[in-house]
């Protein structure tokens, strides 16, 4: 198949992590962080907002991180409608005596936090689109310049007690990924899954989605230019990254791979692959939160 072109109706979905001790995440998450309790069974938890599963933890006694070498998560990155969000996020987390990073993007500004696991969160909201600069390739310029804290908690209801608000969605996932300059991952995720370039940083740092000049995902190959092996069954790593598509777009991937002949798996109405770097990506079906909820239950 030539041609192809991912649908655009793609979406995040959830990430899946493997944690140490469920329970200490679900209290982390629900206390600190500010996400909900969207369902909890005896060694696995969905925490999210009202309408959106972010990430779906799996209990592995004794996990503890990977090295920073190997391919998996860098970061996945809740983005909430207000910049007070980001910095209510920051407070409960000082409040907390947990470090954080403040960083100033160009087109968002955000707030990094590692939970009990090792696991990095960002929370980040968009800037205004006509404060964005532009690369000569017609690209959103990247940064990473520091922001100030007390200008953050000066910000307009920073001080409201609030968790993270419904109208949150997953606004990227960044992974971590082990070949030079990118160039089988560019292959990949662009000339296989058909999706568009739209945030580079030299050859470490892609981002790439279907429309709107928005990456949803990220690839960075800065923890590991000279490659990295995959992070043991013991460690708190990534399952999954979850993708929502309808279920006629999945059909049709299942299409390109298989003419591709690259391996996949099909999962019930739902598919699974890997990139080069070993990452595995989940293709679902759009759902609402509770069918998304039991559905991973059931493949638990």
């Amino acid at each position: 198949m030539t041609g192809y072109l991912m649908d655009q109706t793609l979406a995040l979905g959830p990430v899946e992590l493997t944690v140490a001790e469920v329970e200490r995440s679900v209290r982390y998450y629900t206390e600190v962080a500010g996400f909900r309790l969207l369902g909890r069974q005896s060694q696995r938890a969905q925490l999210g907002v009202e309408k959106s599963v972010l990430v779906d933890l799996h209990e592995l006694p004794g996990a503890v991180p990977p090295p920073p070498s190997s391919p998996g998560l860098s970061h996945f990155a809740p983005l909430v409608p207000a910049r007070a969000d980001v910095a209510r996020f920051a407070k409960r987390h000082l409040d907390a005596g947990i470090a954080i990073d403040l960083r100033d993007h160009v087109v968002s500004q955000s707030c990094y936090v590692t939970d009990p696991d090792g696991h990095t969160i960002e929370a980040t909201w968009a800037c205004p689109r006509e404060e964005w600069q532009w690369t000569d390739e017609g690209l959103p310029v990247v940064v990473a310049a520091p922001i100030e804290l007390r200008d953050l908690l000066d910000e307009p209801g920073a001080n409201v007690p609030a968790g993270i608000p419904p109208g949150t969605e997953m606004g990227h996932v960044q992974l971590k990924v082990t070949d030079a300059a990118l160039v089988n991952t560019r292959q990949f995720y662009c000339d296989l899954l058909g999706l568009n370039i739209y945030a580079r940083m030299r050859d470490g740092f892609i981002g790439v989605g279907v429309a709107d000049d928005r990456s949803l995902l990220v690839f960075t190959n800065r923890f590991s230019p000279q490659g990295g092996k995959p992070a043991a069954v013991g460690t708190a790593r990534l399952i999954t990254a979850g993708l929502l598509l309808h279920p006629e777009a999945i059909e049709t991937l299942a299409e390109q791979l298989a003419a591709a002949d690259y391996p996949h798996e099909r999962d019930g109405n739902g598919l699974m692959v890997q990139d080069p770097s070993g990452n595995t990506l989940r293709f679902s079906a759009s759902k609402s939160v509770r069918q998304c909820v039991e559905e991973t239950v059931g493949q638990g």
